[in-house]
Parts: structure tokens; C-alpha cells; sequence
């Protein structure tokens, strides 16, 4: 509670002398400030109570997007996965001379080497997850490449990498980093997210001079948060049991 006895969300302080902003980051049950090394307490004080409004709104967003407890699925012959979020039916071949993933129109094939000694399960799982990462890499990048220089933006790396409740982040060294469990939705959410992280090069906050920056280059954003909200908690690993009933 602040003294003008407003309510004013609690949170810790992580300071950085190579930080030159204030930036608040918002979790569904915390707030951090990550702050230059020689700002004032005072200044990161009234700056948290100005934004207390947006913390609230977007610690309710985000409790919304957390995964409803679902019923994980053994992967194996016939489970249903997503590529761009197209439905594609596993098939899987075991006792082969070498394990590779092959994308065919309708299913993905996995051949599994002999020389795997892990359960079955483990290692379709195992699998699968390294060759999903390696193809939203490969894919990130192209569309990365191709936002920055539609924006003439330049971010200085490009990382895919698992994250808890969010979908992308940019930091104060111009790395772009995004979910990797993306790469099972539609094309046009991915590329806003792109958008969106890589607005934060010219404003590191959700200011209406961000927003207006990712209007410009993406005009239908409300649709594709929308989707996120709604859609965005079946991106899962292993996927959710959609016919589970949880």
C-alpha cells in the first residue's frame, strides 16, 4: 500500500550497472524491476506505482495462460502432433540403422536407431523434442532475419530456448529469444511474436510508443494475443491429451 494509501504491488530490485533502463517484468505471482545500478530506490518506487494498473491486468493475463492441468500422452504410432499448427499423425519405426525425423505431408516419420537403449517412450519423446527445437531454430531465424529487415532493426543473436509462461523475450543486448513450443502454432502467431519482440529494440517496454510500433508492422496484434490467451495453453510438451476430458 503506498502512502497515498493506494494499493501498490509488491516486488524485488535486481540492478545491472550495464542496464541503462528501468524494465518491469511481470510474472502470474511476482514482479521483479531489473534497474541500472545507480537509479534512485525512489525513482523505481514511483515508476511501479504509476504502472500499478498494467501490473495487475497483466498478472491476470497471465494466470489465464497458464496450462490447464491435462493429461500428457505417451507418443508413440498414431499420436497426433502439430507443425505451423497443421495436425500430423507420428508414425514410427523402430530397430533402424540410424534415428532420423523425415516431415511428410500428414504425419511425421521418426526411425529409430538400434543402437537406442532407453524405453520406447523416453526416446520418441527425446527424439521428437531435439528435432522440433532444431527445426524452430532453423525456422525462427529465417523469419527473424526477414521482420529485421522489413523493420531495419538488428537484433545480435537469435535464441529458441523452453520457457514457463512466456513466448518471447528481448533483452537490453539486443537478443531475441522465443519459446520453441511456437513452432506448433500458426505461421501469423509466430511472426507477431517476432514483431513484438523485436519492437522492443526501439522501446524495452508496453508503452503506447510500443504498441503504435507493432501496429505499424502488424496491425492485427489484438487477434493473435487473442489467440495466445485462448489457443496458446495446448502448446505443450509432451502434448496435452485433448480427448482426456481434464
Amino acid at each position: 500500500m503506498s502512502a497515498e494509501g493506494r494499493f501498490t504491488p509488491g516486488y524485488t530490485v535486481r540492478r545491472s550497472s550495464r542496464r541503462r533502463t528501468i524494465e518491469i517484468q511481470v510474472r502470474p505471482d511476482s514482479v521483479r524491476v531489473l534497474a541500472p545500478a545507480r537509479v534512485a530506490q525512489s525513482r523505481i518506487d514511483q515508476l511501479v506505482r504509476q504502472k500499478t494498473d498494467w501490473i495487475i491486468t497483466r498478472q491476470r493475463e497471465l494466470r489465464l495462460r497458464v496450462p490447464v492441468s491435462s493429461a500428457p500422452v505417451l507418443l508413440d504410432q498414431g499420436s497426433q502432433l502439430f507443425w505451423l499448427d497443421e495436425p500430423l499423425i507420428l508414425e514410427v519405426a523402430v530397430d533402424q540403422p540410424e534415428t532420423c525425423v523425415h516431415l511428410s505431408p500428414g504425419s511425421i516419420k521418426l526411425a529409430l536407431s538400434r543402437r537406442i537403449r532407453k524405453p520406447r517412450s523416453d526416446a520418441i519423446k527425446e527424439q521428437l523434442e531435439l528435432w522440433y527445437r532444431a527445426q524452430a531454430q532453423d525456422y525462427f531465424q529465417q523469419r527473424v532475419s526477414a521482420w529485421s529487415a522489413h523493420m531495419k532493426l538488428s537484433p545480435t543473436a537469435v535464441v529458441v530456448r523452453s520457457y514457463r509462461r512466456k513466448w518471447g523475450c528481448c533483452n537490453s543486448r539486443g537478443v531475441v529469444s522465443f519459446n520453441w513450443l511456437l513452432i506448433m502454432a500458426p505461421a501469423s502467431i509466430i511472426d507477431y511474436v517476432i514483431v513484438h519482440e523485436l519492437s522492443h529494440l526501439k522501446q524495452m517496454n508496453h508503452s503506447p510508443r510500443f504498441w503504435q510500433e507493432v501496429t505499424r508492422y502488424y496491425p492485427d496484434y489484438a487477434d493473435a494475443k487473442a489467440w495466445l490467451n485462448s489457443s496458446g495453453t495446448r502448446l505443450q510438451w509432451p502434448p496435452a491429451d485433448i480427448n482426456s476430458g481434464t
